[in-house]
């Protein structure tokens, strides 16, 4: 067993390597970007692959566009990295791509727009509250983009919002967590790569799009309240996110499995699969007093389920197509892999969630076996990467990983 000196020494360690390397993703404006911009791979040239069909992610791992939530992420830990006020300008920039619509794509690069069609995630308006909290920008920045945020989040209501009132994503793809078992029929996940029974597009009702736009929805009216905007737009998108907490409570809340399933409205059949994005009411808080209890106690917390020794696993160890591979083995082959391996981002955010919920013994103990994760990585590795066994730790695909791993700040402040 390694000494508590020696574990000091690596989390030492580790944060002057986050330190050192985060200020090499922010790049400076060119081409289609305007403003300060980042990209998840360090010490990376930004933008390098905009010409060729297939992006370096899908080959080596390295990530070199500007991607809508690492980027929002990211620019939480900022100011750490000398460039307070980023999350402005990673916004301004998803924003001046914005289509008279209220479209925005959730790819962006300085040559071209990847991903074509995939709506950015609802994070921008969060990321901009985060900053503004932690003093690294001003409301007189913000103000001038609340017309256009306004704009993003009524296209959201418009072409993501099913007529039960909860919304879907357009496809696996869009949603980020690319080869979620929960995003997946089970019976295309059983053949693998098939492609006949597809991922059923704009179908699911998915707790993690409607969890992340209940906070988005509640920034944006702080937003507003902060640039003393009308008082009726405020309250409306207030409203808006009560009656979408009750919407999750009332629809996604699946009793057999003591958490928060996605619904297939055609057949009101929950895809009763234990994935990560199944917690989030829970790890938000908003989520009823009871449930949020059982679900961090029985499930979160339940080495029976997520809780590993290498931190949180993405796809409970108690599910049957559980794996730690490097890419996905059930359903389409896609690069990035949440079927079991563990990722800083869920971490990140359960710690987060445990000690709002008062679980604060809990959350150092997560903290802790994440950050060693990544102390192991740097140490035999000599790098970061996107995501670990959630059983060995072992390093797994993606090296050279920034993105939302910065939030290992946060989780070293805590430890320390």
């Amino acid at each position: 067993m390694p000494s508590d000196t020696s574990v000091l020494s690596d989390i030492r360690k580790l944060k002057s390597f986050l330190l050192a390397k985060g200020p090499t993703c922010i790049h400076s404006p060119e081409g289609l970007l305007n403003y300060r911009y980042v990209i998840p791979t360090f010490e990376a040239v930004a933008g390098a692959d905009d010409t060729a069909n297939v992006p370096q992610r899908s080959a080596t791992g390295h990530y070199l566009q500007m991607y809508d939530w690492d980027s929002c992420f990211f620019s939480r830990m900022a100011s750490r990295f000398g460039a307070p006020g980023l999350a402005v300008d990673v916004v301004s920039n998803f924003l001046h791509l914005k289509g008279a619509d209220g479209y925005v794509p959730r790819t962006i690069s300085p040559g071209r727009i990847w991903d074509s069609g995939d709506l950015c995630k609802p994070f921008l308006c969060q990321a901009l509250l985060h900053n503004l909290q932690a003093g690294d920008t001003t409301i007189g920045a913000v103000a001038p983009l609340l017309d256009d945020l306004d704009c993003y989040l009524q296209y959201y209501a418009r072409t993501r919002r099913s007529k039960s009132g909860l919304y879907h994503w357009r496809n696996v793809l869009e949603s980020g967590v690319d080869d979620n078992l929960a995003l997946l029929y089970p019976v295309e996940a059983a053949k693998d790569e098939n492609e006949s029974n597809g991922y059923p597009d704009a179908r699911l009702l998915a707790v993690d799009l409607n969890s992340y736009l209940v906070y988005e929805i509640r920034a944006f009216a702080q937003l507003c309240s902060l640039a003393k905007r009308h008082p009726d737009e405020v309250t409306k998108y207030n409203q808006e996110a009560d009656r979408l907490v009750a919407l999750i409570d009332e629809q996604l809340w699946n009793p057999a499995l003591n958490m928060y399933c996605n619904l297939d409205p055609v057949t009101n059949q929950f895809e009763t699969i234990r994935a990560w994005t199944g917690l989030l009411p829970a790890i938000f808080g908003f989520a009823k007093s009871n449930r949020i209890k059982i679900t961090l106690e029985e499930v979160l917390l339940n080495p029976k389920h997520f809780y590993r020794p290498s931190g949180l696993a993405s796809v409970a160890v108690s599910e049957p197509l559980y794996n730690n591979a490097k890419r996905g083995l059930y359903g389409r082959a896609i690069v990035s892999n949440w079927q079991g391996p563990m990722w800083v981002l869920p971490n990140a955010l359960a710690v987060e969630g445990l000690v709002k919920q008062g679980y604060k013994n809990e959350a150092v103990d997560l903290a802790k076996r994440c950050i060693l994760t990544l102390c192991r990585s740097l140490n035999e590795k000599g790098t970061l990467f996107e995501n670990y066994n959630a059983e060995t730790g072992d390093a797994l695909w993606a090296p050279n990983f920034m993105s939302w791993n910065a939030l290992s700040l946060s989780l070293i402040d805590l430890l320390d």
